[in-house]
């Protein structure tokens, strides 16, 4: 058995100022929604959306509140933290993580408001959290169902200059292959992992797939955070429908960029942190 774990939902990006980071992530060409704020955490973000996926930018709104491990991770620096995987139900997620015998908390409710010029948003959520050591490679995961997606994007949102239109991967550093492959076997299924050539690959039916890798390899593509400790997601590839199209925003931006197994990697310095590629979708 395994948790109903489903598609990759959303990378989490920690940062330590939203609107500073609004005013880049807009540099590098996407379409920045407001400021939203967690109502029962401490935390605020912006989510920049996608058709079937989104990015969230997370930074503290109230630090006396409850902020899931975002100040202890910015103590080393912005970057990618998190990722959340859809769930179609929450509590069947919960119920069959229990059954397996897997870490997985019960569903809590996430409320998310959402100030627009003609409108506010009240985005609802059921989240449940995973246990530190089902997820290694990923920093932090949990397990989201959206109670409100019919207004999660709007008219709009999904027009980005540089083209983007989907996450193709995520990339995660872990030392201890053969214990990550177990663990992701008891919490996604065997069918869905895939280990050979000292790496691990994690299919999720749609969407993004994971891509499990050693700090040398880490290393040697240029995404290695030796801060983060000996696990931790490395880098996200974004699907764009012209590359070309994709450099010319970064080149009439300012934004320094590399072509690497073509693709487009940006510089971590202008994603705050976060290791990012660009892919022809």
């Amino acid at each position: 058995m395994s948790a109903k774990v489903g598609r990759v939902d959303h990378p989490v990006v920690a940062v330590h100022n939203l609107e500073k980071t609004s005013e880049q992530y807009t540099r590098l060409g996407f379409v920045v929604p407001p400021i939203g704020k967690h109502r029962e955490w401490g935390t605020a973000n912006i989510c920049i959306m996608f058709p079937g996926d989104y990015l969230e930018i997370r930074g503290v709104g109230d630090p006396t509140r409850f902020l899931a491990g975002l100040d202890e991770f910015l103590v080393h620096g912005e970057g990618l933290s998190g990722v959340a995987f859809n769930a179609k139900s929450a509590a069947e997620s919960y119920e069959a993580g229990r059954a397996s015998g897997l870490g997985i908390a019960p569903p809590k409710h996430l409320n998310r408001r959402l100030v627009l010029e003609d409108k506010t948003l009240d985005l609802h959520f059921e989240t449940v959290m995973l246990a530190h050591d089902l997820h290694p490679g990923l920093t932090h995961a949990n397990l989201v169902e959206h109670l409100s997606a019919d207004q999660l994007r709007q008219p709009g949102w999904m027009d980005h200059p540089n083209g983007v239109v989907a996450f193709g991967r995520l990339v995660g550093v872990v030392t201890d292959m053969e214990g990550a492959a177990g663990t992701y076997r008891r919490l996604l299924g065997a069918a869905h992992v895939e280990h050979v050539s000292g790496r691990i690959v994690l299919t999720l039916e749609e969407g993004a797939d994971i891509e499990l890798i050693t700090p040398a390899e880490a290393a040697s593509r240029g995404d290695a955070q030796p801060l983060r400790g000996d696990a931790y997601i490395a880098s996200a590839t974004l699907l764009v429908t012209d590359l070309q199209k994709t450099a010319r925003v970064f080149e009439r931006n300012g934004i320094d960029f590399r072509e690497a197994r073509e693709m487009l990697a940006v510089d971590p310095l202008h994603a705050c942190g976060a290791h990012l590629y660009f892919k022809q979708a």
